[in-house]
C-alpha cells in the first residue's frame, strides 16, 4: 500500500486545483442564485401584478373571445400582430379561463427569455455576464413596478405583444450566435422562426430582427468571400431562414384562412407593415397630440439636447476611467498619484449624478441616455468587425459582438425621443443595457499585452454602481407591491390593486361589477368608457363594440366618429363611466374636448337615461367625471332599441 508523501499533498492543492474547485462551485452557485431570486420575486410580488383598468385586461378579454371562437380583425379590433393573442386563446381553451392562466403562461415565456438571454451572453461573454444580466433581467425588467399603472413588467405588461415579440428577437440572436459557432443552417430555421415570432407581433423587434439578419448575411457573405461560394451559402442560408418563417407564418396564416378568406388572412399575418403603411393610421399618428407628445415630436430640440448631455456626461466619466486605467498600468504598486485617486473617485460620482431623476436635462425622462448606449453599440461593433479583419482577429467572436450590438441599438429606435424608461422603456431597453454591461465587465476587462491590471478597473469602478442603482429599482418595486391591498376580482381572476385614495382603479373595478349585479333585470350588453374591457371580461359579458378601448390614444387610431357608427348602430344596453384620470394624454377627463370623446359622450346624454352614480369613499370628494362631476357613473339606454 501507497503513502501519500508530502509532495503529493502540496500537489493535490495547487493553485490549478484550487481555480478548478472555485470555477465547479461557480459553475452551481451562479444559477442557484438566479433561481432564488426568481422564486423570491414571484413570491413577493404574488398576484400584485397588472391593473385592474388600463391596458393588461385588454388581453384577457381578447384572449377569453379567441378561445370562445371569435376571430381578430373582425369582431375584435386589435393594434398588433395576432400570434401572442392566439397562443393566448389557445392556453384559456385548454387550461380554462382565467388570469391565472396568462400568469403562468407569461412565466414561462419570462423563463424562457432568461435561458435565451443567459445563452446569448454565455457566448459573446463569461460567467459574470451571464448572471448580471440574469439578475438584473429579473430584478428590473420582469418585475419591475415603477409607476401606480403596473402594466410594465414581463407578467402582465401592457401588451402582451411587447414580451413576445422580445423573446422572438432573441430567437434570432440564438440562432445566430449558434449558426456562427457550429456552421449548422439549422440554427438559420431557428433565427427564421424567431423572426416570424417577431413579425406576428410588434414591429419593433421585428425591425431589429431584421436589421440584425440583414448586418450578419452581409458580414458571414464578405467572409465566405475569402474562403469558399458566398453566393451558394448566401442561398442556403435564405431557403433556411425562409423555412423557418413559414414554419410559424404559414399556420397562422391557414388558421385565418379556414376562419375566413384568403385576403383576410392575409391581411392578418402581415398586419404589422400594413399598420405601419397604412395612410390614415400613419396620418392619425402625426398629427394626434397625444402621439407627440407619448413620442417626443412635441419637443424634439429639448430631448435631443438633453440626449447630448447625457452623451457628453457618459463619455467624460469613461474617458476619466480609462484615463485611470493607463496611469494605473503605468504605475508602480501602491504609488499611484493623487489625481489617480481623485478622478476615480469622481467617475462614480459623476455616473450617480447621471441616474438621478432631479438633474435637470433628466427632467424630461430617462431618453437622455438612448444615444450614448445606441452610439456605444455600434462603435463597439463596427470596431470589433474592423479590427477581426484587419489583424486576422477572431471572426466568430467580432461578428457575435457585432450582432447583438446591432439588434441592441435597433432596438432603441422607438424609443430614440422619449424612452419614459417606466414605461416601453422597459421592453425595449434591456437589450441595450445588458450589452453595454457586457462592454463595461467583459471586453474592457479583456487583458491585452500593454494592459493586464488597468483593464480590470471599469468593471471594478461601475460594478458598485450597478448593483446599487439595481438594488435601489428592487426598493421602488418592492414598495410600490407593497402597497397592493385592495383584493379585486373573485376566483380565478382575484388579484390585488391599490386601494383608493393612491388610485382609484380597483375600486372603480370592483363597484361597477357591484352595481351590475344590482342591476334588475342585468343587462345582455354592457360598455364602459373610457376604458374599461376588464368589466366585460370579469362579468364574461360581450362587449357591442369591436373597438376595445376610447382613451385619446385608441380614438386617434380608430376616429371618434367610428366609434360613435358603432354605438348608433348597436347600442349597449347600458353604460358606464369611471373617472380615469387623462392628464397623461394631455386632456383632463373623457369628453372634454372632440378628440377625447366629446360627441360620444353628448350622445350618452342623450340616449340613455341615468341610472345612478358612485363616488370615492374617502375625504378627498368625488373624481371629476365627464358629465355629472362623480367618480362612476351608470346609465341605462332609455329605450329599447329594434
Amino acid at each position: 500500500m501507497n503513502e501519500s508523501t508530502p509532495a503529493d499533498a502540496t500537489a493535490a492543492v495547487t493553485p490549478d486545483n484550487r481555480k478548478k474547485w472555485l470555477g465547479a462551485l461557480l459553475t452551481v452557485l451562479e444559477p442557484l442564485s438566479v433561481v432564488a431570486l426568481f422564486i423570491y420575486l414571484l413570491w413577493k410580488t404574488w398576484l400584485r401584478w397588472g391593473d385592474p383598468l388600463v391596458d393588461f385586461p385588454r388581453d384577457l378579454y381578447i384572449a377569453w373571445r379567441v378561445s370562445e371562437g371569435d376571430l381578430l380583425y373582425q369582431k375584435i379590433s386589435n393594434w398588433y400582430g395576432p400570434l401572442s393573442n392566439l397562443l393566448q386563446g389557445a392556453a384559456f381553451k385548454i387550461f380554462g379561463v382565467g388570469m391565472d392562466t396568462m400568469v403562468w403562461t407569461n412565466i414561462v415565456m419570462v423563463t424562457a427569455a432568461l435561458l435565451l438571454l443567459r445563452a446569448i451572453f454565455g457566448s459573446i461573454g463569461n460567467r459574470l455576464s451571464k448572471w448580471l444580466v440574469s439578475i438584473l433581467f429579473l430584478s428590473v425588467f420582469a418585475f419591475g413596478d415603477y409607476v401606480v399603472i403596473t402594466n410594465y413588467n414581463f407578467i402582465t405588461p401592457y401588451v402582451s405583444q411587447a414580451t413576445y415579440s422580445f423573446l422572438g428577437l432573441l430567437l434570432v440572436l440564438w440562432g445566430l450566435l449558434r449558426n456562427l459557432r457550429t456552421e449548422k443552417l439549422l440554427w438559420l430555421d431557428v433565427a427564421g422562426f424567431g423572426l416570424a415570432v417577431a413579425y406576428l407581433d410588434k414591429p419593433e423587434a421585428t425591425l431589429a430582427a431584421t436589421g440584425t439578419l440583414a448586418i450578419y448575411l452581409t458580414a458571414q457573405a464578405i467572409h465566405q468571400a475569402q474562403s469558399g461560394n458566398p453566393a451558394k451559402w448566401l442561398r442556403r442560408a435564405l431557403g433556411s431562414l425562409g423555412g423557418g418563417f413559414l414554419c410559424l407564418w404559414l399556420p397562422v396564416f391557414i388558421y385565418f384562412w379556414l376562419r375566413s378568406d384568403a385576403a383576410f388572412a392575409w391581411h392578418a399575418v402581415n398586419f404589422v407593415p400594413y399598420s405601419l403603411l397604412n395612410s390614415s393610421i400613419r396620418d392619425s399618428a402625426l398629427h394626434s397630440p397625444t402621439l407627440q407628445l407619448l413620442g417626443g415630436f412635441d419637443d424634439v430640440g429639448r430631448s435631443l439636447s438633453a440626449m447630448f448631455q447625457a452623451t457628453g456626461l457618459l463619455g467624460l466619466t469613461c474617458a476619466l476611467i480609462a484615463i485611470g486605467s493607463r496611469q494605473w498600468t503605468r504605475a508602480v504598486a501602491r504609488s499611484f498619484s493623487w489625481w489617480f485617486w481623485l478622478l476615480v473617485a469622481c467617475a462614480p460620482v459623476l455616473a450617480f449624478i447621471g441616474w438621478r431623476p432631479s438633474v435637470a436635462f433628466w427632467e424630461r425622462s430617462p431618453s437622455a441616455f438612448v444615444i450614448p448606449v445606441c452610439l456605444a453599440t455600434l462603435v463597439c461593433c463596427g470596431w470589433s468587425l474592423w479590427e477581426a479583419r484587419r489583424n486576422g482577429g477572431d471572426f466568430s467572436r467580432a461578428l457575435g459582438l457585432a450582432v447583438v450590438g446591432v439588434a441592441a441599438s435597433l432596438t432603441m429606435v422607438r424609443i430614440i425621443l422619449n424612452a419614459r424608461f417606466s414605461f416601453y422603456g422597459v421592453f425595449m431597453m434591456p437589450l441595450a443595457i445588458f450589452f453595454c454591461l457586457h462592454l463595461m465587465f467583459v471586453e474592457a476587462a479583456r487583458p491585452t499585452p500593454t494592459s493586464l491590471r488597468g483593464n480590470c478597473l471599469l468593471p471594478v469602478a461601475f460594478l458598485p454602481i450597478v448593483l446599487m442603482g439595481c438594488g435601489a429599482m428592487v426598493w421602488v418595486s418592492m414598495y410600490y407591491y407593497g402597497l397592493k391591498t385592495l383584493a379585486v376580482g373573485s376566483g380565478r381572476d382575484r388579484f390585488y390593486a391599490l386601494p383608493p385614495p393612491i388610485q382609484l382603479n380597483g375600486w372603480q373595478l370592483n363597484t361597477m361589477l357591484e352595481a351590475y349585479q344590482e342591476m334588475k333585470p342585468r343587462p345582455v350588453s354592457l360598455a364602459v368608457f373610457p376604458e374599461g374591457i376588464a368589466v366585460n371580461y370579469h362579468l364574461r359579458l360581450l362587449s357591442p363594440l369591436t373597438e376595445l378601448e376610447h382613451t385619446p390614444l385608441a380614438l386617434s387610431y380608430a376616429g371618434p366618429g367610428y366609434v360613435l357608427a358603432e354605438l348608433r348602430a348597436n347600442p349597449p344596453q347600458a353604460v358606464f363611466l369611471h373617472s380615469r384620470n387623462l392628464m397623461e394624454f394631455g386632456v383632463p377627463y373623457f369628453g372634454a374636448n372632440e378628440a377625447s370623446g366629446r360627441d360620444i359622450a353628448l350622445w350618452f346624454a342623450d340616449k340613455y337615461k341615468y341610472a345612478g352614480y358612485a363616488n370615492v369613499p374617502d375625504s378627498t370628494g368625488p373624481a371629476p367625471n365627464s358629465i355629472t362631476g362623480h367618480a362612476l357613473d351608470f346609465f341605462i339606454l332609455k329605450t329599447t332599441p329594434n
